[in-house]
């Protein structure tokens, strides 16, 4: 930094009152002419050359060649390119993604020439080039490589592994290795946590989160780098969160990652989350929905307008079950649309638009312009306000089926939760068509769980709450089972000793007798005794003990998802 003495030269070089603006760029000229300094005491040392990038013109034909995005992730810029020789000015010529920058472009001239230059230096030059350059939508294909599953398979049968491979492989490698990795074992996201000595990697698999390996903060930073170099990241910004976005082809099949980061007292911390958009839908029955449940919703597919929310905490597979609905409203002579963030699923015949928070196309703004397409259905991602929550009801009251998810504790409390936001009671009576609350649970791996004979407790205790369910909805014939299912683990599982995941839910429709009841701000708890009552409601506990008899998962994953000790 500048001495005293140079700053209060700065403020007298000119004239006795110099204007502010003045003495501002007399600062940063000299703030620059130090950073400058610096970079040449450097070059001396490495015996590199050195290059004021800021100052040195580039040919209008080269700047149009050269990625801003690639240049600003690696801060290395070619300036000077003759027959097969081209120069470079880069900040720091050992810096892994800089490396890899710099083999891209050799692949394409015979020989490069380093120049060091200051990161001052370069982030001028890349902002002098963004403004000549015309924009580009980059998109998610930012990987240049087909990741082959197949090629991979001995690598990482055992992840536990990389931790000492990771020594001798280069940043994208291990990185692709963490990649394939996760898709073998069907994660939806993968953490890179910084501790204070090392990096985790963690796996959430089936909506449970698993500690997979560990590197040191050497090469598990290095990996970072190279994670935020291909989803468009600023490599020099780690103070503040970033959102980026890549994808890559795995086996034919195209995945999508979105990806942010956190500033942590330790270093970054990254969030991964896979995005498969070939994935298949499945239907309400693959989804686990069984019983009233399942008659609820199928007979929702026949409305003509109405608000449908399926509501419960984030990870609860809300957006899933919207999509096994949109495909039920998607015929030929209806016009749907949508509005979400991320796009999960590409569905034909569906106009799906992705909201981008950063140039104000929100899920408010965005639901107005959809009202304008003349659609029949619509799906907004979240109501998160009550803009949103507002104009989704005077879609549904005006005509339209209205899709939409919302955080609630349960499906009752959806009613006060749309009060709070701001809505009239007569519209959410009005407006209200079907509620859906769910979680997901995991299913038992059908190679190695084990059946647990019951004993007379537990056979009393399951007792219990299948009678308390039979006594709200007549239709159920479930019975206490013989045996239940215990998770063991194995290599198929990755030994958690579960493998995939279904819903417990709660669901009802409005009738008229609840709409008179909304009016009239009826408690929770009364209007929870009347859907009861009325239509047959299940609770989160008793379809998960439903589920558990029938050996659809497990009597512990329905205490830890319902929150119920169940003493099984």
């Amino acid at each position: 930094m500048p001495s005293d003495s140079q700053l209060k030269a700065a403020q007298t070089s000119t004239s006795a009152t110099p204007a502010a603006g003045d003495v501002n760029e007399a600062i940063d000229n000299i703030n620059r002419s130090f950073a400058e300094k610096q970079v040449i005491d450097t070059a001396k040392k490495t015996k590199l050359p050195y290059i004021d990038i800021a100052l040195t013109p580039i040919s209008p034909d080269l700047m149009s060649k050269i990625d801003v995005a690639e240049a600003e992730a690696a801060l290395a810029i070619p300036f000077f390119v003759l027959g097969k020789k081209m120069r470079i000015a880069v900040v720091n010529p050992e810096n892994p993604v800089t490396l890899e920058y710099l083999a891209k472009l050799k692949t394409k001239q015979t020989t490069v020439q380093l120049n060091l230059a200051s990161e001052e230096g370069i982030q001028s030059k890349i902002e002098q080039i963004k403004a000549l350059q015309p924009h580009k939508d980059l998109g998610f294909e930012n990987r240049d490589a087909e990741i082959n599953l197949k090629n991979y398979e001995e690598e990482i049968k055992s992840l536990d592994s990389l931790e000492t491979d990771a020594q001798n492989l280069a940043a994208k490698e291990t990185l692709n290795r963490i990649f394939v990795g996760a898709l073998r074992v069907g994660a939806s996201d993968i953490h890179f946590q910084p501790e204070d000595t090392e990096i985790a990697i963690r796996f959430r698999v089936d909506g449970v989160l698993q500690k997979i390996l560990n590197f040191n903060r050497k090469i598990g930073g290095e990996i970072v780098d190279q994670l935020k170099y291909e989803a468009r990241l600023r490599l020099n910004v780690s103070n503040i969160p970033q959102d980026g976005r890549l994808s890559f082809m795995a086996s034919e099949r195209k995945i999508d990652m979105r990806v942010g980061t956190l500033p942590t007292e330790f270093g970054e911390s990254v969030v991964c989350r896979l995005l498969d958009p070939g994935k298949k839908i499945r239907s309400l029955e693959e989804l686990g929905f069984t019983d009233t449940n399942l008659e609820n919703i199928t007979a929702a597919l026949n409305l003509r307008s109405g608000m449908i929310l399926a509501t419960g905490p984030t990870g609860s597979g809300k957006t899933t079950t919207l999509y096994t609905l949109l495909d039920g409203f998607n015929k030929p002579d209806r016009k749907v649309t949508t509005l979400e963030n991320p796009i999960e699923y590409h569905i034909p015949n569906v106009v799906q638009s992705q909201i981008d928070e950063n140039h104000n196309y929100t899920f408010g703004s965005g639901l107005r312009a959809l009202l304008r397409q003349d659609p029949d259905v619509m799906m907004v991602g979240e109501i998160r306000d009550g803009e949103t929550a507002e104009t989704a009801a005077q879609a549904a009251m005006t005509g339209h089926i209205l899709l939409s998810t919302l955080h609630t504790n349960s499906a009752v409390e959806t009613i006060p939760r749309l009060l709070n936001l701001g809505m009239k009671p007569f519209v959410v009576a009005g407006s209200l068509a079907l509620v859906i609350a769910q979680r997901l649970v995991r299913r038992p791996c059908a190679k190695c769980a084990e059946k647990i004979n019951l004993t007379m407790q537990q056979r009393s205790v399951i007792t219990d709450y299948l009678t308390e369910a039979k006594a709200h909805n007549a239709k159920l014939k479930v019975e206490a089972p013989d045996f239940i299912l215990k998770a063991q683990g194995c290599e198929v599982c990755g030994h958690t000793g579960y493998r995939g995941q279904i819903v417990v839910a709660e669901t009802f429709h409005l009738t008229d007798d609840l709409r008179e009841m909304i009016l009239k701000d009826v408690s929770v708890a009364e209007i929870t005794k009347a859907i009861r009552k009325d239509q047959g409601m299940i609770s989160f506990a008793e379809d998960g003990v439903i589920k558990a008899c029938a050996g659809l998962t497990t009597f512990e994953e329905v205490a830890r998802v319902t929150g119920l000790i169940l003493a099984i």
